[in-house]
């Protein structure tokens, strides 16, 4: 017998249906047909129904007649999230469907790109075990990354209700290794809150640009998109849709064009065919029309990040679609989507990803759902153990924590509405004298330091010169932030982490979630980086070498990678970390010389990684000061030399370090040094002992003694 009932792409066994809404089961038979549906609960301890208990059995039944074209819907009734099975029958026609092993729960709906593609064979998640009643009970509804069927690389021109391969999976099926490890970690974590089902549609797409998942009648009718497309070379019609450009690429090989240096890491990303505008809407979100869910997760951007108001028009119009396309249960549909993690966004630019989180953290307040930010700038930026086309910084293994912060705003967003119901970030500033007090919002229990960190780190201030420094920062228990700096006596304006790698900023909930980065005021110059090599508590940190984001391109040994951040330049020395001798922050470094009378050591931090942003420039400063601490009992001699990009030299007359017990600072005036202190390649300190052999605490350097006449005519 042929098949006369068409249903809905998703339904199958296992599937799970959001608790909680008159869901609608809908479809297509012959015109004018009688439908028959029945609904039947089953205990999930399997055991028999009493005669006297109405819960279990056939619990809803309904017919009805098809319309002209075809088309059918019922609406099921309230049902409230339980561990007990379903089974759904739609009949029509002498054909008949049965669906078993349903369950009521939480359904969510992940999508976006390559970080939220990213499997969790991939990711810190690989070797998560599941618990026993997680099993079961937490379920995931998968199908190709692509949209496609296996073997097809073709894009339809119109939304297609098609899901080829698509199919519900149990928690410990073999495909889990193949889902998303943000969902998978998500939806362990909201299991363990809420204690009901919890399902995921796992629709991401590696490499995905946001105006694919848009429906291609929005990208026409708005101009600025549409220009948008073309101008990228992105843009498709009907009659090119689909088409590669190879005509561009045959030229650009048969054309000599001279050699411009180019920012690498900021150039388009090549066209795939995924990315013509509407794509993925056809064969990713379109098939799920009708389909009722909590909410949508969402990751994305790192191939729009050099276009951030673009990306904020069309994710406004994209939380437009989401709420069309879905039903959403009485209190709304929630949308939690994460900030991007550190990578070299530019090589020229040391703000480009700053303004593009920037942009999420702006729009939340602007989109037509509810909507969660979730930050990640803390968390590891290692890749490795990731393989293929995952196997870059854009895409760190680190997920576990990205969807455990999801489920932590899902629940005040969603559930809880007590809880934060977003990542904390700053509400209000208010000058109090010669320093800034900030409020915060979203903080939970309050705000805290990660890693056990006994000083805040990451903020900026501005006075009425417009340029924002290296602030000090105090947290007043918990729950706002003293600001300011001892040589501005109006502070106007400050910042938070605002630069494309700001893995030292350690504000966060005690919940850990850290602080969104946020600038209280545009149009100001940012002098406010800080090295990590200033705080002297780390041996190393995650750095690109180089400017060519295309790993493949690179040698193993020129990848980005865990490296030294400081070096012994000349003579005899190891480094190694002090965390009992400290005076500042978690950590001291400790450099064991030998032989340092005859033949200085010299030593001094690497300045040319390209994610600092070299050459390192010490104009806005006078004075150079570096605690020490010398156990030695002897005086010792320290110098600094500078060297700037033009190869100029100038060293410093040496210091003397005292023979004492105690903490010592050592300052050097900067405007001495006849160099380009624009453009340094080199900062050496250099360590003469008489005794030949011994050791140096170091812990922090710090400038002072403002430079900024510069500006002041400005």
């Amino acid at each position: 017998m042929s098949e006369v009932l068409r249903l809905a792409a998703w339904y199958g066994d296992h599937m799970v249906l959001q608790q909680r809404v008159r869901s609608r089961i809908y479809g297509k038979t012959l015109a004018g047909a009688e439908v028959r549906l029945t609904l039947e609960r089953f205990p999930q301890d399997r055991r028999k129904k009493a005669d006297d208990d109405q819960r279990y059995g056939l619990i809803f039944q309904e017919h009805d007649f098809a319309e002209t074209d075809g088309f059918f819907e019922f609406k099921l009734p309230f049902i409230e999230a339980s561990f007990d099975s379903f089974r759904l029958t739609i009949e029509s026609c002498g054909d008949k469907r049965v669906f078993k092993d349903l369950l009521f729960g939480e359904l969510w709906f992940t999508a976006g790109g390559s970080n939220m593609s990213m499997p969790s064979r991939y990711s810190d998640c690989s070797r998560d075990k599941l618990a026993p009643e997680e099993h079961n009970f937490i379920r995931y509804f998968a199908f190709p990354e692509s949209g496609l069927a296996t073997g097809e690389n073709l894009y339809r021109y119109e939304a297609t209700s098609d899901i080829p391969e698509g199919r519900w999976y149990l928690g410990n099926s073999q495909k889990r290794a193949e889902v998303s490890a943000i969902a998978c970690s998500f939806s362990r974590r909201l299991f363990k809150e809420l204690n009901c089902p919890i399902a995921i549609i796992d629709a991401a797409a590696d490499d995905s640009m946001i105006h694919a998942w848009l429906p291609r009648q929005i990208t026409e009718k708005d101009a600025v998109l549409n220009n948008h497309l073309k101008e990228i070379k992105h843009y498709r019609d009907a009659q090119s849709w689909n088409a590669l450009p190879e005509g561009e690429r045959r030229e650009e090989r048969s054309i000599r064009r001279p050699i411009v240096q180019k920012d690498l890491a900021a150039e388009p990303r090549e066209f795939l065919r995924r990315n013509q505008a509407g794509a993925l809407f056809n064969h990713k979100i379109a098939p799920f029309t009708g389909m009722a869910i909590r909410g949508i997760l969402w990751a994305q951007g790192e191939q729009d990040v050099q276009y951030p108001s673009h990306y904020q028009r069309a994710f406004r119009r994209l939380a437009n679609v989401f709420k069309s396309v879905f039903q959403a249960p009485i209190t709304g549909l929630s949308l939690i989507y994460s900030q991007l993690p550190p990578f070299l966004a530019s090589a020229a630019d040391q703000h480009r990803l700053a303004d593009f989180n920037e942009v999420l953290a702006v729009v939340r307040r602007r989109l037509s759902i509810p909507a969660a930010l979730v930050t990640v700038y803390d968390l590891p930026p290692d890749y490795a153990g990731a393989r293929g086309k995952f196997e870059r910084p854009e895409t760190p293994i680190a997920k576990r924590a990205v969807g455990e912060r999801m489920a932590a705003v899902a629940l005040g967003l969603a559930y809880k509405h007590d809880l934060p119901n977003s990542a904390p970030e700053v509400a209000s500033a208010e000058a109090v004298g010669s320093k800034l007090i900030l409020s915060f919002e979203n903080i939970g229990r309050g705000l805290s330091l990660k890693d056990g960190e006994s000083e805040v780190k990451g903020f900026a201030v501005a006075g009425a010169d417009a340029v924002l420094i290296p602030a000090e920062a105090k947290d007043l228990y918990g729950v706002r932030v003293l600001l300011w700096h001892d040589e501005i006596a109006e502070p106007l304006a400050c910042s938070y982490a605002y630069q494309n790698f700001n893995h030292a900023a350690n504000l966060c909930s005690l919940e850990g979630m850290p602080v969104v980065p946020f600038r209280l005021a545009r149009e100001l110059e940012d002098r406010s980086k800080v090295w990590a090599w200033t705080y002297c508590d780390a041996l190393s940190e995650f750095k690109y070498l180089s400017d060519d984001p295309r790993i493949e391109r690179l040698p193993d040994l020129a990848r980005p990678a865990e490296q030294p951040l400081w070096k012994v330049y000349s003579g005899r020395g190891e480094f190694a970390l002090e965390k009992d001798n400290k005076r500042h922050g978690k950590a001291s470094i400790f450099l064991a010389y030998r032989r340092a009378d005859e033949r200085p050591v010299s030593f001094g931090p690497i300045l040319d990684y390209a994610s600092d942003y070299p050459p390192l420039d010490l104009s806005l400063w006078r004075r150079l000061t570096v605690s020490v601490f010398s156990a030695d009992h002897r005086a010792k001699y320290l110098a600094l030399r500078l060297k700037d990009t033009n190869g100029r030299e100038y060293l410093f007359p040496k210091e003397t370090l005292s023979d004492a017990l105690s903490w010592q600072e050592i300052s050097f005036d900067l405007s001495q040094a006849t160099v380009d202190r624009m453009r340094l390649s080199e900062l050496q300190f250099v360590i003469q002992d008489p005794g030949e052999s011994g050791g140096l605490t170091l812990d922090r350097v710090s400038f002072s003694d403002l430079n900024l006449s510069e500006y002041e005519e400005d």
